[in-house]
């Protein structure tokens, strides 16, 4: 049986100790389904803040997004699996590239709201370098349609948008956001450093 906090502790021990944050929100009945169906049944997510060769952070969005929504690719934490094995794995699924882990930099608690009922989603925050590689989609599934690059300054700027989604995305926005806010105060200078 796989202990995470043992796990997060030992990863602290290497990678530096990670922000942690228990994240509450009242959702609509449709975003609790979405969040219960295909959230829910995950042991979490990798949330991977890749540092490209120039200084930037790479984002990207999927074909089925809202138009300029792109986002940190993250990835699902499948049973049993050790966190850098997600990573690694969820890495070259979604980019195609290589990295190294520089810091472990937060673990976030989502707890999902609806008529008396709640659904607790960790996600698991890793700053990682890029080392080498094309950097493409390996997984036809991901649907991702585009990347973009931007410098660690302009993460708040991203959360702002996801958060400010309209149309039925405003709980998922909110969720996606949060990430890149707390990257934000994490990694842009002065008071973060990457």
């Amino acid at each position: 049986m796989m202990d995470r906090t043992a796990e997060i502790e030992q990863l602290g021990a290497v990678y530096g100790q990670p922000v942690s944050q228990h994240q509450v929100r009242d959702v609509s009945e449709a975003s609790f389904r979405y969040f219960a169906g295909k959230l829910g049944k995950r042991n979490g997510e990798v949330v991977l803040f890749i540092l490209r060769p120039n200084g930037t952070l790479l984002l990207h969005t999927k074909d089925f997004y809202p138009s300029g929504a792109f986002r940190v690719p993250t990835g699902t934490l499948h049973e049993q699996e050790p966190l850098l094995d997600a990573v690694y794995r969820e890495t070259d699924e979604e980019t195609g590239l290589e990295v190294a882990v520089t810091r472990f930099l937060g673990v976030v608690e989502f707890e999902f709201r609806w008529s008396g009922q709640a659904i607790l989603i960790p996600c698991y925050l890793f700053l990682l370098t890029e080392l080498r590689g094309e950097l493409r989609s390996r997984d036809a599934g991901e649907r991702i349609a585009g990347f973009r690059e931007v410098h660690p300054g302009a993460l708040l700027a991203v959360a702002e948008h996801l958060e400010n989604l309209t149309g039925g995305w405003e709980d998922w926005g909110w969720f996606r956001g949060l990430p890149h806010r707390l990257g934000f105060m994490l990694l842009s200078p002065p008071c973060g450093r990457v």
